[in-house]
């Protein structure tokens, strides 16, 4: 309730409405779809018509007059037009902070665990999205975005959120990501990631990482004939990473970082390549269960798929945002 009570109360905030309104004549009529109105129903898990999502909301606000007042999906497009998506995210990222300084916080080996993965997901038929955000492939007929969710998987709490045209790459989202963390922080990611210029990016953030690393490099092939389970080794930029570092001025100077190996109960193995290179605090023992704790944000999807139905949420806000009135549920 602390929480909520919390963001409440920015949201009906003088401050908030000045900072996210497009202009300063905006919300200042005595209109019946006020600013923390319009936050409020925007906030709800909509998954009808607006116009059916509108009624709803006014009829459970119960206020003798707003209940036999209709406001149209129109009145609510043009109110909507006033408001700055940025809203959204200073919210989301304030109820994220509320989280963290009110709950009991669950972490792995004193760090925070973090785990990112992508998920695309399709859109309805739309000449309007299909422009925007492209497609998976070349011969798909409706268009897709490109997710990328930064979890906290000790927490169960989506820290961060990204959506983005399906040409996007998942480590310039991953990176986007590195914003919301900080030192201390230590996140998981699967085997589509690693890259020396993205390590990088976690050494000027003092953020760990542990990776899932594909077995083709030199470095790795070397490592695998050893035979060992565990070892620090230096990571050369390669051709890539070198024009990558360049481009965006950064050391190109190798990384000391440690590979280990886990054996599956299949009889392959798994390379997982870290920054926690201490190997007396950290056991090479721990890191099957570091890695398969990653498994959480998949998991997550699944809830934002089946059960928020995050397409229909998806559509709503395309709606919304891009204008494309004209599509269907």
């Amino acid at each position: 309730m602390q929480i909520v009570r919390k963001l409440t109360n920015e949201i009906h905030s003088t401050e908030f409405l000045e900072k996210h309104r497009k202009k300063p004549t905006d919300f200042t009529r005595n209109r019946t779809l006020t600013f923390p109105r319009l936050m409020s129903f925007m906030l709800n898990a909509l998954n009808s018509s607006i116009q059916a999502e509108l009624v709803r909301f006014f009829n459970f606000i119960d206020d003798s007059y707003l209940s036999t007042t209709s406001v149209s999906t129109a009145a609510f497009c043009k109110a909507r037009m006033k408001l700055s998506h940025q809203a959204f995210i200073e919210l989301n990222d304030d109820l994220v902070q509320a989280f963290y300084e009110a709950a009991t916080i669950d972490k792995w080996q004193g760090h925070r665990l973090l785990a990112v993965d992508g998920a695309v997901t399709q859109l309805p038929t739309s000449n309007e999205l299909l422009k925007h955000f492209g497609k998976a492939r070349s011969h798909a007929a409706m268009p897709a975005v490109r997710l990328s969710q930064l979890y906290d998987v000790k927490n169960n709490i989506t820290v961060d959120l990204q959506v983005e045209s399906h040409s996007t790459g998942e480590r310039e989202m991953a990176l986007k990501h590195l914003n919301k963390t900080q030192a201390g922080y230590l996140v998981v990611y699967d085997r589509g990631y690693p890259a020396v210029w993205f390590y990088k990016y976690h050494r000027l953030k003092n953020v760990d990482f542990c990776m899932r690393i594909v077995q083709s490099s030199n470095v790795v092939k070397a490592f695998l004939e050893s035979g060992k389970y565990s070892d620090v080794v230096d990571f050369p930029c390669t051709e890539k990473s070198l024009r990558r570092c360049r481009k965006d001025k950064i050391s190109t100077e190798s990384l000391r970082l440690r590979l280990v190996r886990v054996d599956l109960p299949s009889g392959e193995s798994e390379i997982l390549v870290s920054s926690l290179t201490d190997l007396q605090a950290y056991p090479t023992a721990l890191f099957a269960d570091l890695y398969h704790q990653r498994w959480g944000v998949e998991e997550d999807y699944k809830v934002l798929k089946s059960r928020l139905n995050i397409e229909n949420i998806l559509v709503f806000l395309l709606k919304v945002f891009y204008k494309t009135y004209t599509l269907s549920y």
